[in-house]
């Protein structure tokens, strides 16, 4: 999962529903925040959730903001991408995320923010 965009009371919460939900329906399913959004994505920074935080995720509800760190980095603004020094010159950000996701096995990606982050 990551967040995205500007920091929003609903993210943390988001990202707790997100973490409920999963450790009732497939609790062996390991659970990785992307640190500071599509960032952390490009550069492979990851949190895992483990159990103690499955434990405890509930309080999340309580606070705004994303506790895995957001920002408004965007897959689709190379220029920028490579200006933050988050791609080569001549590299597909799709691509490097795409390698990346394969890298740490992730099936499916859970992006919680707006339109730009999805």
């Amino acid at each position: 999962m990551l967040t995205g965009g500007g920091y929003a009371p609903c993210l943390s919460s988001a990202i707790a529903g997100l973490v409920t939900r999963y450790s009732e329906l497939a609790p062996d399913v390991e659970l990785i925040g992307y640190t500071h959004g599509y960032h952390g994505l490009l550069t492979g920074s990851a949190i895992v959730v483990d159990d103690e935080a499955r434990r405890t995720i509930d309080r999340l509800h309580h606070f705004g903001g994303s506790p895995i760190g957001n920002s408004r980095v965007k897959l689709t603004n190379r220029a920028d991408l490579i200006k933050r020094g988050l791609v080569r010159e001549g590299d597909d950000p799709l691509h490097v995320a795409a390698t990346q996701l394969r890298a740490d096995g992730i099936d499916v990606l859970h992006t919680i923010g707006g339109d730009d982050t999805n």
